[in-house]
């Protein structure tokens, strides 16, 4: 898409932020950040599209500027509890579930960390599933637990005793989807990566299987087909949104699902003016997200390039995400926004090194953020279960 569009200024501002150029601290806000989007007209729909050319500087973003609440929860170091931090994880109010593909297993936990069961495993019986689970949901009010493989045919669904329900199943072979359940109305929208086999990358559909409106693969058809890629979709807004990420580099568009007349709405997109960078969109409440996975990224300890973008005043730059809530640590190097929350699982050995870095430093702290990262780091050993982290994602 090319980029003809004068861009309009506007002004905002975000206590907290620290800007960082060139090894250099800056005392900057957010404010200060260039213009870096603008929103156009594309046949009839408002099309934001961000030009990563007018991206400069590199803040430190508070991650509670985002966040309405945040947990650490130090899962329990029974044998049986252990998981990976390569692990997927779905939120409800007092439950935890991790899909982990070292792991070998889907396993559920309560909020305080405590193993309740594994729910399933890979395997070729009924109430198995293929490689890995890449989506779930806990349905809490309705205690059942909803489960999909890489490749699927059926959506396994579990109640939170552990037993084996009436599983959902699909029209069609699902490559690496993704749902939305609608338990009251026993309906599920389906996104998918659209291979050549697949008829539709989008579809509504009643748990028997029958479907009731779709969208054709058509021009999202991933040729050759295979698993490198990705789809995505954040619902952390009450639009369902969604975008497909491309093992090799591809200018592509996040779209707006609309049920009410089943078309896809092309909503954000990144303008690169010269070579594409691998990368793909994250929606959140007031921003977009763009992660930028380049070749550089892939090394033992990767720490990907983030882009921040606001919605209102198009201001952007390139973020990293800091644990205020323990002392500015950078954390996790995988994290997640994802239903309205943020996660992340992080090795016990990895959190005591960021929290003693941060212990060496203590003039940096104030007297009720030192405690709290004393009594954590002392909590733990380097040979515990991994630590979760959980927020709720401010409106």
């Amino acid at each position: 898409m090319k980029s003809k569009f004068s861009i309009l200024l506007g002004i905002i501002a975000i206590a907290g932020l620290s800007c960082r150029e060139s090894g250099q601290k800056k005392s900057l806000t957010f404010a200060d950040c260039p213009v870096v989007a603008q929103c156009i007209s594309n046949n009839g729909d408002s099309l934001i599209v961000c030009d990563i050319e007018q991206v400069k500087d590199t803040f430190n973003i508070p991650l509670s500027s985002l966040l309405s609440s945040f947990e650490v929860i130090r899962l329990e170091n029974a044998e049986d509890a252990l998981t990976a931090v390569d692990g997927v994880v779905a939120v409800s109010d007092n439950y935890i579930g991790i899909a982990s593909f070292k792991a070998k297993a889907y396993k559920l936990y309560d909020k305080k960390g405590n193993y309740l069961r594994t729910l399933s495993k890979p395997g070729q019986g009924p109430n198995e599933y293929y490689i890995s689970i890449y989506d779930s949901y806990i349905d809490e009010k309705n205690q059942k637990v909803y489960l999909i493989s890489f490749r699927a045919t059926q959506i396994m669904v579990f109640d939170l005793e552990g037993n084996a329900l009436e599983h959902i199943p699909l029209p069609y072979v699902t490559h690496k989807g993704r749902f939305i359940i609608y338990p009251e109305k026993e309906m599920l929208t389906m996104m998918v990566l659209p291979f050549l086999d697949t008829p539709s990358v989008i579809w509504e559909q009643d748990f028997k299987g029958n479907v009731h409106q779709e969208i054709p693969s058509g021009q999202f058809v991933i040729k050759p087909s295979d698993y490198s890629n990705e789809i995505w979709e954040s619902l952390n807004t009450s639009k369902i949104d969604f975008s497909l990420v491309y093992w090799l580099p591809t200018r592509d568009t996040l779209y707006h699902y609309q049920p009410e007349n089943n078309r896809l709405q092309p909503r954000f997109t990144l303008h690169f003016n010269e070579e594409v960078i691998r990368h793909n969109y994250i929606e959140l409440p007031n921003h977009y997200l763009v992660w930028l996975i380049d070749k550089a990224a892939w090394s033992e300890m990767p720490r990907f390039s983030k882009i921040l973008i606001d919605k209102k005043t198009m201001r952007g730059c390139y973020v990293d995400f800091k644990l205020d809530m323990l002392g500015n640590i950078d954390g996790p190097n995988k994290i997640s926004f994802s239903r309205g929350y943020f996660t992340a699982i992080m090795d016990s050995y990895a959190l005591k090194e960021q929290l003693e870095k941060a212990l060496s430093q203590p003039d940096k702290l104030n007297p009720e953020m030192l405690k709290k990262i004393k009594d954590l780091n002392n909590s733990i050993t380097e040979d515990d279960n991994n630590i979760v982290f959980i927020g709720k994602l401010k409106d």
